[in-house]
């Protein structure tokens, strides 16, 4: 029987995996494509600012799963430009959330 509290971690990267895959499948076009990993970039970086004083290498490695399962998916596009996009929205949106220009409902 597997612990679920052990390895939510591994599940979880499966799970964004798939997900990735799935969303850059979906895509009809490079330029959503790009739209949609920008997007997914800058809730990733609100995730990395929420755990900023956290445990955080899990959820790196939990980013990681759905940025591979993106890029593994990705038909349309560059996966240079598809990793770049991600990062740039990433780091703006952890910038513009430690800066208060973007600002959670909760504080």
């Amino acid at each position: 029987m597997v612990n679920f509290f052990e390895n939510w971690v591994e599940f979880f990267f499966f799970v964004l995996l798939v997900i990735g895959f799935m969303l850059s499948i979906l895509a009809p076009s490079a330029f959503l494509s790009y739209i949609m990993i920008f997007a997914c970039g800058g809730m990733a970086g609100r995730l990395m600012y929420e755990r900023k004083k956290k445990l955080q290498f899990p959820y790196y490695l939990i980013i990681v799963g759905f940025l591979i399962g993106y890029i593994i998916g990705a038909y349309y596009g560059n996966k240079v430009v598809i990793l770049t996009l991600f990062l740039l929205g990433g780091i703006l949106s952890y910038y513009l959330h430690d800066k208060g220009v973007i600002r959670d409902v909760r504080y």
